[in-house]
C-alpha cells in the first residue's frame, strides 16, 4: 500500500510538471496585465495560480534561471572606450628683443624726469632669464584677431608689487602695453600706451587706493617709448602653457 501511494504521489508530481512547461510556454492571460507574458517572474505569476507541487516549482525555477542566465550572457556589453586627453597647449616661444630696440629703449629710459625713472625703470628686475625671483610669467588666452598676450606680475626686491602686461598682434607688433606699481607710501600708479592713436595715459591712486587721477602723456616723448621697452621685455619671457 505504501508502495502504492509513493506511485501516485510520483505520477502526480510528474503531470504537475508537464502541465507547468505547457503553462508557462503558453501562459494564461492575467487581469491588469498585458496579453502577452515573455519574463520569467510573469511566467510565473501566471503559474502561480495553479498547484504544481514541489518538484514542479524546482524544475521550473531551474527553468527560469536557465533562461535569465542566456538572456544576460546574449546582451551586447557597451565597449568601454579609454579617455583621451586633450594635448596640452603649444607653447608659445618667446620674442626676443633685437639689438637696435634694446638701444632705443635705453635712450629712452636715460631721458625720463628722475622721479618718472624711478617708477618706471624696472628693466633690471624684468629680465626674463634673471630677474626678480618674485616675478613669474602668466600667458593669457589669445584673441579673435590672433593677438599674444602675456603678463608678467608679482613683488619686487623692495616686496612691492609689480604687474605689467604686454600684447602683441599676430606678427609680434606690440599693441598695449599696461604698467601698474605700488609705491612706498601705500599708493599706487599706472602707466597705459596704446598703439591706436598712439595714446599714453597715467593714473595715480592714493595711499587710500580712491579716487585715481589720469593725464594723457605727450607722444613723441621718452615715456611711451619706455613703456614700449617695458612690453618688450615682458613678451620676451619663456611662459608657461596655460589651459
Amino acid at each position: 500500500m505504501a508502495r502504492g501511494a509513493a506511485a501516485a504521489a510520483a505520477a502526480a508530481d510528474a503531470d504537475a510538471d508537464a502541465e507547468m512547461m505547457r503553462s508557462a510556454r503558453r501562459p494564461e492571460p492575467v487581469r491588469g496585465a498585458p496579453r502577452r507574458l515573455t519574463t520569467p517572474v510573469r511566467a510565473a505569476r501566471a503559474i502561480g495560480s495553479r498547484a504544481i507541487g514541489s518538484r514542479g516549482i524546482a524544475a521550473y525555477g531551474r527553468w527560469a534561471f536557465a533562461s535569465a542566465l542566456l538572456a544576460v550572457s546574449a546582451a551586447p556589453v557597451a565597449a568601454q572606450r579609454p579617455k583621451v586627453e586633450p594635448p596640452p597647449p603649444a607653447k608659445a616661444a618667446p620674442i626676443p628683443v633685437d639689438a637696435d630696440s634694446a638701444k632705443g629703449d635705453d635712450e629712452a629710459f636715460a631721458a625720463l624726469p628722475d622721479p618718472v625713472r624711478e617708477v618706471l625703470d624696472v628693466r633690471r628686475q624684468l629680465q626674463p632669464w634673471d630677474g626678480a625671483p618674485g616675478l613669474t610669467c602668466v600667458p593669457l588666452s589669445t584673441t579673435s584677431d590672433g593677438s599674444r598676450r602675456q603678463r608678467v606680475q608679482g613683488r619686487l626686491d623692495d616686496a612691492r608689487a609689480l604687474v605689467v602686461f604686454a600684447r602683441v598682434d599676430r606678427r609680434g607688433a606690440l599693441r598695449r602695453v599696461e604698467f601698474v606699481r605700488r609705491l612706498a607710501d601705500g599708493g599706487q600708479v599706472s602707466y597705459t600706451w596704446d598703439a591706436e592713436g598712439d595714446a599714453t595715459t597715467r593714473t595715480d591712486w592714493p595711499p587710500e587706493l580712491t579716487n585715481p587721477s589720469s593725464h594723457p602723456i605727450p607722444r613723441g616723448g621718452p615715456i611711451p617709448r619706455a613703456l614700449r621697452g617695458l612690453g618688450r621685455l615682458v613678451m620676451a619671457w619663456p611662459c608657461a602653457p596655460s589651459r
